[in-house]
């Protein structure tokens, strides 16, 4: 019976015949004498051994005495020390390649690297690229073919087959000698020390590299919060640029009639109003231009030459405040004092329903009217067509008034006037009362006109019926209203239906709330 000796190699225990043991104790000998005053030369020794315990469990099992003859078989696959070093010299001086001994590259999955069998990573081992952009291909193979459905049949799961088949087909590298031909290296000494060493390398440049990368860390953070930042910046500058374009100019009040060009119904202490409506806009749009810049130059980090577009918009936008603010207090002077006349119509007569009636001279239009009709008030408003004067007609706000059947039923009408100096105010509204009559059961109203010539002067009109409970008031022109509906708010009126049951459709203001509102509300403007 063979003596056998217990070692360690690689971190693992063996028991090797007695001979075997000598054989590999010389071998390893030679290597450290070698290489234990090299660079990286532990490592290389560390590397060696565990490549020789890999062999002798692969060969023999962890359990077996390691015989000599496997020992000879492992030296010989890992080569001779002195034969390596005189190849190594001969390298070095005529810088010939000719002493690494490869072994033929084969296709195997790669069971140190999978996900689920290895054959991305051992596809990519063999093709020498790099798994995650193979795995990245096949994802993106999968979704391709699911979009176009490859051989109309089965789309995507086309890759999921081939990737089964490859799986079943494919052998796993499992042994020392396997996984070297997976990457198409040699086994021996000579690839051992320069995967060390290239891996020590690597080390190397990681450490300096952590050196620099700390220092740029927080920068690194603090660009991604700057990109964040300019890309929220540049989205709500757009949007809001964008909504306000439309509000000031992309939508009609009426055709052909802009928001911002309603100042020009309104009689002001100026007669141009192009500088009042710049500077307002200014106001307006100049922030968030503004704001857009920043998150451009902070999103891409250019920098700014001599002339600084940031500064720029900045002093814009403080003149406009300025401007404006002398040109809103010179446009405003007519209204600097208000003043209030009213009287009164009373309904000698008893009656169950009082029917109102909108007159104009001219025919509502079919389309740029504006009405709102609840329980309690109504109002009119349009826009003529151009070929009648494109004038604005606006009726007197009508208020519904319940009271006790005691009480008595009277019309109430007010005017509310702007002017320069309360006498002038008083005067314009003594001028401004509504015009109404009131025949039988009928009250007739007429509106005020207004134009770029006979312009808005600061006068409002109101309409009370104090009535008693259970009397109904019906409009009856140019549209009927019975204010046991909300007919609501409508824009654009294009003459279609407009009876009760059109509004009753109105999702909008046929809520619950807006009538609970309305009736918590009247008593406020009671008189």
């Amino acid at each position: 019976m063979k003596k056998v000796v217990k070692v360690s190699i690689g971190n693992l225990a063996f028991s090797v015949e007695e001979e075997g043991f000598l054989l590999i104790k010389g071998y390893l000998d030679v290597l450290h004498d070698y290489y234990d005053n090299k660079e990286n030369g532990d490592e290389i020794i560390e590397g060696i051994e565990e490549r020789i315990a890999e062999l002798f469990v692969e060969k023999c099992g962890s359990n077996t005495v390691v015989s000599t003859d496997i020992i000879k078989e492992v030296i010989t696959i890992l080569g001779r020390p002195e034969v390596i070093f005189e190849e190594q010299s001969d390298q070095r001086s005529t810088g010939s390649k000719s002493h690494i001994r490869y072994i033929p590259k084969r296709l195997y999955r790669n069971p140190d690297n999978k996900v689920l069998g290895g054959v991305c990573s051992g596809l990519a081992a063999y093709s020498n690229l790099d798994v995650t952009l193979v795995r990245i291909i096949f994802v993106i193979l999968f979704f391709g073919f699911s979009a176009i459905g490859l051989f109309h049949v089965g789309g995507g799961s086309f890759m999921v087959i081939a990737y089964i088949v490859m799986w079943l087909i494919i052998p796993e590298a499992r042994t020392v000698e396997q996984r070297c031909s997976m990457y198409g290296e040699p086994m021996d000494l000579s690839n051992i020390q320069s995967n060390i060493k290239r891996e020590a390398k690597r080390a190397g440049r990681n450490l300096r590299r952590v050196g620099r990368e700390g220092a740029y860390a927080l920068e690194g953070v603090a660009k991604v919060i700057a990109k964040a930042i300019s890309i929220i910046l540049i989205f709500i500058s757009i949007t809001v640029i964008a909504v306000l374009s439309f509000i000031f100019l992309g939508v009609e009040i009426f055709k052909g009639v802009l928001p911002i060009n309603l100042i020009d119904y309104v009689s002001l202490g100026m007669e141009n109003t192009i500088y009042l409506k710049l500077s307002f806009m200014g106001i307006i749009f100049l922030p968030f231009i503004g704001m857009l810049y920043g998150g451009i130059q902070l999103l891409f980090g250019f920098r700014p030459g001599r002339i600084r577009p940031g500064v720029i918009i900045f002093l814009l936008w403080l003149t406009s405040i300025i401007s404006f603010g002398f040109f809103a207090s010179k446009a405003s002077r007519p209204y600097w004092n208000e003043a209030r006349q009213s009287s009164e119509i009373p309904i000698a007569k008893r009656h169950d329903t009082i029917y109102v009636k909108f007159e104009h001279s001219k025919p509502i239009p079919n389309e740029r009217m504006v009405m709102d009709g609840g329980y309690s008030d109504y109002s009119l408003m349009w826009m003529e067509e151009e070929d009648l004067g494109g004038d604005i007609v606006v009726f007197p706000t009508l208020k519904l008034i319940k009271q006790s059947a005691d009480e008595p039923s009277v019309i109430k009408y007010r005017s509310y006037a702007h002017a320069f100096s309360n006498s002038e105010a008083v005067i314009k509204a003594q001028n401004s009362l509504p015009e109404l009559k009131l025949e039988d059961s009928l009250l007739t109203i007429k509106p005020r006109v207004y134009s770029k010539e006979n312009k808005w002067d600061g006068v409002s009109q109101k309409v009370s019926l104090y009535i008693p409970e259970g009397v109904e008031v019906i409009v009856v022109e140019p549209v009927e209203h019975d204010f046991k509906h909300i007919k609501g708010r409508e824009w654009f009126y294009n003459g279609k239906d407009f009876n009760s049951q059109h509004w009753e459709r109105n999702f909008y203001w046929n809520k619950k709330w807006r009538r609970d509102f309305e009736r918590k509300w009247e008593n406020r403007f009671e008189e």
